[in-house]
């Protein structure tokens, strides 16, 4: 019984010991309201543009990827490259389908490089020289230098190989706007 006492009041001290800690006003370890509030948007601003530089990157290489899939995917029965007809059927659904990764002015020159006049049954015959001068997909992020001047609503970047690629932020989604 007594043994139960003890462990009861060691309990109830316990808890007091801690409720007294926690809620003590004068706490030198955490920083003051001021301090944080002007080292936090510094800190904010930094990362900030690292993550829309990462975005604008991602953004180009996904635009790449749609456009491999779109032009450099499918083939006719006697082996030619095609318009996948999965995603587009001519020169305006493609540019429909790319309209999400690709900005609308970059659009025409970019579908009328691929798309031929040819056609294999009912899907028309795509260029397979590529309108990049490089290849985004075999760069790895650490190949890449992001330009000093980007903003929250441009970024641009090159590649190990000279290739320089322009994002834009265009309802709340980056598009790749030009390569050079």
């Amino acid at each position: 019984m007594t043994l139960k006492k003890t462990a009861a009041g060691l309990l109830i001290l316990t808890m007091a010991v801690t409720g007294v800690a926690c809620t003590s006003k004068d706490s030198t370890t955490s920083p003051t309201p001021a301090a944080s509030a002007t080292a936090a948007p510094q800190a904010t601003a930094a990362v900030t543009q690292d993550a829309t530089n990462m975005k604008g990157y991602i953004a180009a290489r996904i635009a790449r990827e749609k456009v491999d899939y779109l032009f450099a995917e499918a083939k006719s029965a006697d082996g030619a490259f095609v318009v996948n007809p999965i995603a587009a059927t001519d020169k305006e659904t493609a540019k429909k389908f790319l309209a999400s990764y690709v900005d609308a002015a970059m659009l025409d020159p970019l579908v009328n490089h691929y798309v031929t006049d040819t056609k294999a049954g009912t899907t028309y015959v795509t260029n397979t020289k590529s309108y990049f001068a490089s290849n985004i997909l075999e760069t790895k992020k650490e190949e890449i230098t992001f330009d000093k001047a980007n903003t929250p609503e441009l970024v641009k970047f090159t590649t190990k190989d000279g290739a320089t690629y322009t994002t834009k932020k265009v309802n709340d989604k980056f598009l790749l706007t030009e390569v050079k």
